[in-house]
This record gives structure tokens, sequence and C-alpha cells, in this order.
């Protein structure tokens, strides 16, 4: 298949590109963000014209939750906006047998802080959304679902638990915390940390880059239904005071973790775990890649980083619920 990727060049979008690749399509990325405006119905028709793909992997938007409190307006005009953009975009194609698989990769931000008694989440639980990020998740499936449906479009929509792996944004949990891990092995400071009990699904980008391949290859071939909502999750919750200790395994060193007020993110969820027993009957899709593994590669990916850039400064804004 011809595949058009939106967001590329993005952590996940790098790795969907060398999944589809390596199982024999054809993937080929929308050009950068400033090239190519996912809002600009007309922009995205022409390209989607041009390249007439058999499947679209809509990865495109906003997907930090820092930056979605920051620009509550960005991340819905982005997410749900692009979101309808691409799929009329499909639609303006014009040919009446022109139906590209399309997948719409979205969050399990939608079930909000969860009921303990709902866990593991299954697509039947309450959608909670209740920060701005959540919210414009939320809405960019209920586009993709509702316009996919009138434009007779196969597409399904996923809510995707945290995942992480090589390449990914040093402020995204994992990076953030092996950047100062590996400071800590050189100074011998204390390595500053949120709420270390938290339990978070946490799964590798490399395994959910082949959800997003199958889940398309399940649309094109009619086995997984028009209109699908699925999970993309690991089953399994860690603790973050886990992922320090991988992480420093990793690193080769014993990390003295200190709390620093402001990674303490208010009202937290004890816990959040997803079920993804749907995705693994339509598809036969299973995690595959160990946690001690993921986390070894980001270790290494940002120690490479920190090679390169010695005077980067020291990161922050990490939260277990981005990434």
């Amino acid at each position: 298949m011809r595949v058009l990727v939106t967001g590329a060049t993005g952590f996940v979008g790098h790795w969907l590109m060398l999944e589809l690749a390596e199982a024999g399509h054809d993937p080929i990325g929308t050009p950068p963000e400033g090239e190519l405006d996912i809002r600009d119905l007309k922009a995205v028709a022409d390209y989607v014209g041009a390249i007439r793909p058999d499947a679209v992997a809509h990865l495109a938007g906003l997907a930090h939750e820092h930056d979605a409190r920051n620009e509550p307006d960005l991340a819905m005009a982005v997410n749900e906006g692009g979101t309808r953009a691409v799929l009329e975009a499909i639609g303006a194609v014009g040919h009446e047998h022109y139906r590209p698989a399309v997948l719409v990769t979205g969050s399990a931000a939608v079930y909000g802080r969860p009921d303990p008694r709902d866990l593991p989440l299954r697509e039947s639980a309450p959608l909670r959304a209740d920060t701005p990020y959540a919210r414009s998740k939320l809405a960019q499936e209920r586009v993709a679902v509702e316009r996919g449906a009138a434009l007779g479009l196969p597409i399904c929509a996923t809510r995707s638990f945290n995942h992480t792996g090589p390449g990914q944004r040093r402020d995204f949990l994992a990076p953030a915390l092996a950047r100062r891990v590996l400071e800590a092995r050189h100074t011998g400071e204390t390595v500053p940390v949120g709420n270390l009990d938290v339990r978070r699904d946490l799964g590798d980008v490399r395994d959910v880059a082949r959800a997003y391949r199958l889940l398309l290859e399940g649309l094109a071939e009619g086995q997984v239904p028009a209109g699908s909502v699925a999970n993309v999750a690991t089953g399994r919750a860690v603790s973050i005071r886990q992922v320090l200790d991988l992480i420093g395994e990793a690193a080769g060193v014993r990390p003295i973790p200190r709390v620093d007020s402001r990674l303490v993110r208010a009202n937290e969820a004890p816990e959040i775990v997803g079920d993804a027993t749907l995705l693994h009957h339509l598809t036969g899709w299973a995690p595959t890649i160990p946690l001690e593994r993921t986390l070894a590669d980001v270790v290494a990916s940002v120690a490479a980083d920190m090679d390169r850039e010695p005077s980067v400064a020291r990161g922050l804004a990490e939260n277990p619920d981005d990434g």
C-alpha cells in the first residue's frame, strides 16, 4: 500500500515510517509543519489529491499535555481541526470509488482520571476528559468517527496509552528521567522526581507503530470494522519508581531520588492501565518489547544526545501521562 503519514517527522511518525517500509509498504510523509499546515483544508486536499494514497495514518497533532495547557485553543484547532481537514481533504478527491483506509491516532487521556473499579480500562469505560489536551483528543476521536462514517471511509481511531522509546522529546517522562540520572552519574547529585508511586501503562513506541500498521492493514482488508475505536496498551502498570530504577540499571548508577514540588501534580490518578483485548482480537497484536530494553534504548539515545549537546540544561517538565 501507498500510505500517507501525517506527522511523519515526529517521534511516533518516524517509527511508523520505518515499520511500514519494513513490512513492504510505500510510506510517504507529509511535509514538516512549517511547510504544510494540517489545518489548511485546501493545502491538505491538494497534497492528498496529488498522492492518492491507499491508506492514511493521521499522527500530526499537538501531543504534549503541557503544551495544551499553555495553548488550549491551539490544541483544539490542531487536534480536532486538523483531523477534520484531513478527512475532508480525502473526501474532496471526488472519486466515488476512492475510499482509503484511515487511522487516526488518539490518546487514552480521553478516559481522564479513572475510577479504580474500571481498571484495566476497556473501550466501554467512561470518558472523563478533564484537561485541554484530553478534551482536544476526545473531540478528535469524535470527528474521526462521525466524518469517517459520513464520507464512507474505513476508519479506526486509537486510544493509545503511554509509550516511549529512542528519540522521544526530552521533556517526556522517560527521556527526562534518563537525562537526570545520567547527569547524576557524573555529579553524584540526587535525581529530582515527582510522585514515584503512581503507576502507568508504559509501552514501546516500536510496538505501537506495529499496532498502527496492523490496524491499517486490517482496515484495508476489511478485517477491522469501519468506525472502530481501539486501545493500544500493554495491560501492565509500572510505577515511576520502577521506571527510575530500570533507567538507573541501564545507566550503571543507583539513582537517589529527591522529590521536587515542581514535578508533583495535584490530584494525580494513582493508576492508569489499559486493556488491549479488542486490538488483539482485530489484528493479533500483542506487545513484544520488554520495558527493560525500551528504557535501556532510551538511556542510550539520551546519552548520545548529551554527547552531542553537552551544555543542554536539565528539563523539569515531565509528566507521567505524557508519552
